[in-house]
């Protein structure tokens, strides 16, 4: 499936639904599949940092990656939580996927795609296996969390095992 065979976030409508956050960003490309996880990031960053302001949002590796203004840990941990779970997340349906990576003598973008959105191919591709730092993040005090599906949040942890 070639990178843009299925419908985008528009800024545009980023920008009407959360006024203020959205106006400058320089650019905003993920697939409509990770549109809560966009609205989810914003909704609980804004409770904590009102002047929240988001520069651009992008897949890389198959993950989406956030790039905004703030300082504050709560609104740091909420963007931390919407880009792991973007890589468990079908970039077009919401389903659950896999981050789907091509065989190493393949030039390809990696996807996280469900098996009803990937291509034939890409199904047989490799799944990114889920490493030692599989949902786990620092803050810049130096804490570690990690993601709990139970809660749907990011708690406090102990560092993965290599970084004890």
């Amino acid at each position: 499936m070639p990178m843009h065979d299925f419908p985008r976030i528009k800024k545009d409508d980023l920008v009407a639904e959360f006024p203020g956050v959205f106006d400058t960003a320089s650019y905003t490309d993920v697939g409509v599949g990770w549109l809560g996880l966009v609205r989810d990031f914003v909704n609980e960053a804004l409770q904590h940092d009102p002047s929240l302001t988001v520069h651009e949002i992008k897949e890389k590796w198959g993950g989406m990656r956030i790039w905004c203004d703030t300082e504050v840990t709560a609104a740091r941990l909420a963007k931390g939580k919407a880009e792991f779970k973007s890589s468990i997340t079908c970039e077009v349906c919401v389903a659950p996927g896999f981050v789907r990576r091509p065989p190493p003598d393949r030039m390809a973008w990696w996807r996280c795609l469900c098996d009803e959105h990937a291509s034939p191919d890409q199904r047989f591709w490799g799944t990114r296996p889920q490493g030692p730092m599989y949902g786990y993040m620092q803050t810049r005090n130096g804490q570690w969390y990690r993601y709990d599906e139970a809660t749907d949040s990011m708690v406090p942890s102990e560092p993965p095992a290599q970084w004890r």
